[in-house]
């Protein structure tokens, strides 16, 4: 008798052991069947869609859906409760907060300037960007550079992206942006009408940086920093940002936006995180 106790209580012991364990990175898949929505920022759009598909196979009767509404857009509906977890690419307003959202910052970023390929300029200074931004400085010459008409390529105001730039690069000298600017509305259109337009500038997440230097671009140090992992880790790149991923009020224990964001923040969250080009929180 002695013995069989013995057993059992090793063997409770040791399935106990193994819950335990598992229990640090993912959550029981028995209370996820459903269909969620979720969306938002089009920069942190390419962390959640392979976070989805990697959750999905843990998960596989959670059908989950990212919409790349743009941050303010995704986080409006988050307050309304159309969706139940927004990205964000900037930090949120005292509004958003007091309205109950929680954000949680799953990545950092760094803002990259980026180029035509006929530009042969390496670096502004930040004040130069904001001037070029705000249309004071119209003309490459006025940089020291050839006689060419500077195109500027801006997000759409739903964006998180322009939200930080604005706060970042024009809001320090009370400027807004130029309304002469092209308006893109995410970061891949951004890349392409920069790549595919002379004398063009722009901005984009740091993820999308190789689409411009696949077509000849490149990216521009800036206060001669240039955007990377290391510069947007460390703060040194004027432009570093944090990406986050939002809740309506804190994510309850046991809910999947909980699991969810668990995932992002797990080891191998944070190889999706890298591998799309972002800077790992942890």
């Amino acid at each position: 008798m002695k013995k069989t106790i013995a057993c059992g209580t090793a063997l409770l012991v040791t399935a106990m052991t193994l819950f335990a364990g598992g229990a640090k990175e993912e959550t029981n898949t028995s209370s996820f069947t459903g269909t969620w929505t979720f969306g938002g920022s089009t920069t942190v759009a390419p962390i959640a869609h392979v976070v989805i598909e990697q959750f999905a196979k843990q998960h596989p009767a959670a059908k989950i859906t990212y919409e790349g509404l743009g941050s303010s857009t995704g986080l409006k509906q988050l307050a309304e409760g159309t969706i139940s977890l927004a990205g964000s690419s900037r930090d949120l307003k005292q509004s958003e907060l007091d309205s109950g959202l929680v954000p949680v910052v799953v990545a950092r970023d760094a803002l990259a300037v980026v180029v035509n390929k006929d530009i042969t300029i390496a670096n502004l200074s930040k004040e130069e960007l904001a001037a070029i931004f705000s249309g004071t400085i119209t003309n490459w010459k006025q940089v020291g550079r050839k006689d060419e008409v500077i195109t500027v390529i801006v997000r759409d105001e739903t964006s998180g992206t322009w939200g930080s730039f604005k706060e970042i690069v024009l809001d320090p000298g009370k400027l807004a942006y130029t309304r002469n600017a092209i308006v893109a509305k995410e970061n891949g259109e951004v890349a392409a009408k920069v790549a595919s337009t002379p004398g063009a500038i722009g901005y984009v997440g740091l993820g999308f940086v190789e689409e411009i230097t696949k077509a000849g671009g490149k990216a521009l140090s800036i206060n001669g920093v240039l955007p990377g992992v290391k510069t947007a880790t460390d703060g040194t790149y004027p432009l570093s940002r944090s990406l986050y991923m939002a809740t309506k009020g804190p994510a309850a224990e046991g809910s999947i936006q909980k699991a969810f964001l668990d995932f992002v923040l797990s080891p191998r969250g944070t190889v999706i995180v890298r591998e799309a080009g972002f800077v790992p929180v942890k």
